[in-house]
């Protein structure tokens, strides 16, 4: 068996990489201070607590894959699902997570509008470009490296249990970057719900780049509401 591919070698990789991106943010509120909760309070919260570190979170990962030399493998087409009965589940389910996502952002951006200020568009246009480095390297890490390294020694079924395992637990070191113990504890159990979503969605649209635009709009459409501000 290849090492690489142990639950412990990817559990190390997905982990390093999560406690940099946390580790970025904390230091980042130098920059702007703010408490877990108040990372999307307005456009420099978000840039410096987001953003910033997630992008570079990024660049340091794909640098990863490209040593590697698992750039292609992480974003190549995915394997098409055989059962027929599981297509159409994985279909409705990411219908299901599309409606309420968009759903949501209805609600949220009607809030912001009623209660438009100086500060609304730049940070609309900031959480955007925040959610979409959080769908690119989460999608990239998870649905695409973990998911592919997995299946190299492991059923789908193992596969997409141990990534979506792991997906859960990238978001516990959250606590560094501020989020209370619980918090942090019920994130992650949360995360491997929707994990398995966006794990459907992917597969249905045989693709990580689906996942990617899903994980997105889920994000955006939240983060955006009032009551962070």
């Amino acid at each position: 068996m290849d090492k690489s591919n142990s639950f412990k070698s990817i559990a190390i990789v997905t982990v390093a990489f999560s406690i940099i991106w946390t580790g970025l943010s904390a230091i980042f509120n130098i920059f702007a201070k703010a408490g877990y909760n108040e990372f999307f309070k307005n456009t420099d919260t978000i840039f410096w607590h987001v953003t910033a570190p997630m992008g570079l979170t990024f660049i340091l990962f794909f640098g990863y894959l490209v040593y590697k030399g698992k750039v292609k493998q992480v974003y190549q087409r995915q394997p098409e699902i055989q059962s027929t009965l599981l297509k159409w589940v994985a279909g409705l389910i990411t219908v299901a997570m599309l409606l309420f996502a968009i759903y949501n952002f209805y609600k949220n951006f009607t809030d912001i509008f009623n209660n438009w200020n100086s500060d609304s568009l730049s940070r609309i246009v900031m959480a955007c470009i925040a959610t979409m480095l959080v769908g690119l390297t989460e999608e990239s890490v998870f649905r695409g490296y973990a998911l592919s390294q997995f299946r190299q020694e492991n059923s789908e079924f193992k596969s997409y249990l141990f990534s979506v395992i792991l997906f859960g637990f990238w978001h516990l070191p959250n606590i560094i970057s501020g989020a209370p113990v619980a918090q942090a504890a019920a994130q992650t159990l949360s995360t491997m719900l929707i994990g398995s979503g966006l794990y459907l969605s992917v597969r249905f649209c045989r693709s990580v780049f689906g996942g990617m635009a899903l994980h997105w709009l889920w994000d955006f459409a939240l983060v955006i509401a009032i009551d962070r501000i």
